[in-house]
């Protein structure tokens, strides 16, 4: 299929003249065609609305006939409805562009990798670490306890362990590389880790003597600060310090990375010397800090539960990946970094779904040989 048999496609369904192996045509290529998007939005059509009606035809549909209708089992029209959109969901991952011609190499995933899940660790003021519950989602810092965001109780945490410890002791919050997690400040303010980050601040910094609440980040994390126009919230990372009193906004500071971006979402913030609007991003290269506009979809995407392939290089995209799914990137031949990509993906998907997504955006191929990815031409 190519792109204009696509739109054709799409007209069909949304003035409902499509019929039932056409809708599962159609559903099964929405993702694969998602540049195509814009030009349906063009057209004057919503493209998740018409996804929506698109689906909702494809499970209730019913032939339009003079004679009297035998209706299957449903369970059998259901079986026989999943292996239509399977089957022509597996040609459309098998193209490798949008003009019809078919790439005859194949991809090698001798194993496959699962998504990074809720893990971390805290790391105390007396050296003890502390392994939290990857089936729950977050943990709550009180100034003498600590427990989990659904209120169950931290076990691990001993009558020997002071929590009410003094200002100078520092208590750190640790996700590894396949690991997220959200943290709940004494203050009130909400911190989520992605992966390979970690989190530092006082023991009972909520009662500072420097009026000020400061923590240190290494990686990524989104925060929704507490108000407190008393005591201004200052977020240090690698060559900079951002200074709020009540706002959300996003921090990426990874080793690996060459620039620091802050992304502000409301309220606003100090950086360094310069001042952030919502909807504006910092850059910071080195010693030198510019702001343009953000790009919210792409910035939140980790918090969402997404990939967003838009607007970025591509080995700034395999590092993401690699960072969620604690995998190593080798890189077999000399690869530009201005590949093109589009689309997005579940955060929650196998590492080979990823992969392969990103093959049908640019001219790409992988292989997965234990936990490395092999990225080819």
């Amino acid at each position: 299929m190519t792109n204009k048999d696509f739109i054709i496609l799409a007209e069909k369904v949304a003035e409902g003249s499509a019929t039932l192996p056409e809708i599962a045509l159609y559903n099964a290529g929405y993702d694969s065609f998602q540049q195509d998007q814009q030009s349906l939005a063009e057209m004057g059509f919503d493209p998740e609305v018409l996804k929506q009606e698109s689906l909702s035809r494809f499970w209730n549909y019913q032939p339009v006939t003079d004679k009297p209708i035998i209706k299957l089992w449903p369970r059998i029209a259901m079986v026989a409805a999943v292996m239509a959109v399977i089957v022509l969901g597996a040609y459309f991952f098998n193209i490798s562009n949008f003009s019809g011609k078919r790439d005859t190499r194949s991809s090698s995933y001798t194993n496959d990798i699962g998504p990074g899940r809720n893990t971390a660790t805290i790391t105390l003021a007396n050296g003890k670490t502390l392994n939290l519950s990857d089936v729950k989602t977050g943990v709550v810092i009180g100034t003498e306890k600590f427990a989990y965001n659904d209120g169950t109780k931290i076990k691990a945490i001993s009558a020997t362990d002071n929590l009410s410890a003094a200002d100078k002791e520092l208590l750190t919050v640790s996700t590894p590389r396949g690991g997220t997690y959200q943290v709940t400040l004494p203050d009130g303010t909400k911190v989520w880790l992605n992966a390979a980050s970690s989190l530092k601040f006082l023991a009972a910094f909520n009662h500072s003597k420097d009026q000020q609440r400061k923590v240190e980040l290494v990686g990524e994390a989104y925060f929704e600060v507490a108000k407190d126009k008393t005591r201004p919230f200052v977020v240090e990372s690698k060559g900079q310090q951002v200074r709020v009193l009540g706002t959300h906004f996003n921090i990426c500071s990874y080793d690996d990375e060459i620039a620091t971006r802050t992304t502000l979402l409301e309220g606003s913030v100090k950086i360094n010397e310069a001042i952030l609007k919502p909807g504006e991003q910092s850059v910071l290269t080195g010693r030198q800090l510019k702001i343009v506009p953000a790009d919210i979809e792409n910035t939140m995407a980790w918090k969402n539960g997404d990939f967003v392939f838009k607007d970025e290089d591509f080995k700034t995209t395999m590092r993401k990946i690699a960072r969620w799914y604690d995998v190593d990137v080798q890189y077999e031949a000399d690869l530009k970094d201005n590949i093109e990509l589009g689309g997005w993906i579940s955060r929650k998907s196998k590492l080979s779904d990823v992969l392969k997504r990103i093959e049908l955006a640019g001219n790409i191929h992988f292989k997965i040989e234990g936990r490395t990815i092999i990225v080819e031409k």
